[in-house]
């Protein structure tokens, strides 16, 4: 039986490609769907997810939009103090990891994404992959990042830039994999 990942803000799908390319199920939850998602998908807001279900699951990966954040970044946003961003999902990622873990009775390996400026409100982050920040159960060694090309594409491009990059995935499927 293949393992199955749960990938909370799927989009289009650059977790859960690579961890199908490593012989995993993918399963992504998010509010739309995009037409180059390669697992199943489920179309629901995260924050009305249990996670009392999930106990079959071998890992949780999550990557929430990062616009709240990356807002707080800007020095023509900042003059104009914006509101804090609205954290709610990411607890509900965090939350979903806490009842899924309890579910199964184990810990499920978890990893968020998101960018630098999220650490203000969500504390230090692990590690980071280029201009992306981990969260969780982050391995000790990652792999080479090279430069990333989403500071090239059109801020209306926001699904390629929120692509999480196939060899950084790859290597989190991997290290994940149940031996």
């Amino acid at each position: 039986m293949k393992p199955v990942v749960v990938d909370i803000g799927a989009g289009r799908g650059g977790w859960s490609g690579a961890f199908i390319a490593e012989g995993w199920t993918a399963l992504g939850i998010d509010i739309e769907r995009h037409p180059a998602y390669p697992g199943n998908l489920v179309i629901q807001d995260v924050r009305t997810v249990s996670g009392r279900r999930m106990g079959h699951v071998s890992a949780i990966v999550c990557s929430m939009p990062c616009q709240d954040f990356t807002r707080h970044m800007m020095p023509w946003t900042r003059r104009r103090n914006p509101p804090p961003p609205d954290l709610s999902l990411i607890e509900a990622c965090w939350r979903i990891h806490q009842e899924a873990s309890e579910s199964a009775g184990r810990r499920i390996p978890f990893l968020m994404e998101n960018v630098r400026e999220a650490q203000r409100w969500i504390g230090a982050a692990a590690a980071h992959y280029g201009s992306r920040y981990l969260w969780g159960d982050v391995p000790a060694l990652l792999p080479f990042a090279e430069k990333s090309r989403k500071e090239h594409l059109s801020s209306r491009a926001v699904a390629e830039r929120s692509e999480i990059p196939f060899d950084l995935a790859q290597h989190i499927a991997t290290v994940f994999k149940p031996r």
